[in-house]
């Protein structure tokens, strides 16, 4: 009798181990599901105030310290705190829609990272056109989107991101994001 009583307390304490280590398993996928997958886009240029609050929150500033002072937020220029640096979007007046973004990174990031994660505030119809400038102050690339195009006609479609730090063909600081020409 006391053989079986310690299989069947071996058995179930076996069983649990596998029933946490699966539960922590699937906790573990969920979460890392949720934390990859990247924000609705919704602070490039065009886009109303209320969409861009939707997606990214009220605006709330950077603290600042005093080894590292942030700037005040410009005026109809907001600053949005992400998982990867603060996103400044200047409106076109208090009601009106963006007019341009950009990503002060709180660490550099290589170039195609850096545009990947401000292609996820693009609208959804962005296409890269593969047409890139690197140069020793900035790296450029170009994208297009029929949404920008109809709700800024002169921008004839196209965002200009901008990647600019100390060697921006290696390691971008900072992304701006433009309609039209840069």
């Amino acid at each position: 009798m006391r053989q079986g009583t310690r299989e069947r307390s071996t058995f179930t304490v076996d069983r649990l181990f596998f029933c946490t280590v699966a539960a922590a398993i699937a906790c573990a996928t969920a979460a890392c599901g949720v934390q990859n997958r990247p924000p609705a886009c919704c602070a490039a240029p065009g886009y109303s105030r209320e969409q861009v609050e939707s997606v990214l929150g009220k605006p709330a500033p950077p603290q600042s310290s005093k080894w590292h002072p942030f700037p005040s937020p410009p005026p109809n220029a907001p600053i949005y705190t992400t998982e990867h640096g603060y996103l400044t979007v200047t409106y076109a007046g208090s009601k009106g829609p963006a007019k341009r973004f950009s990503l002060d990174l709180y660490e550099g990031k290589a170039p195609d990272d850096a545009f990947r994660i401000a292609g996820a505030y693009l609208p959804h119809d962005a296409i890269d056109t593969h047409a890139q400038v690197v140069g020793s102050k900035s790296n450029i690339r170009v994208y297009s989107s029929r949404e920008l195009e109809t709700s800024i006609p002169g921008s004839r479609g196209l965002l200009y991101i901008e990647c600019t730090g100390a060697n921006p063909a290696r390691l971008c600081e900072e992304v701006d994001v433009s309609p039209g020409s840069p």
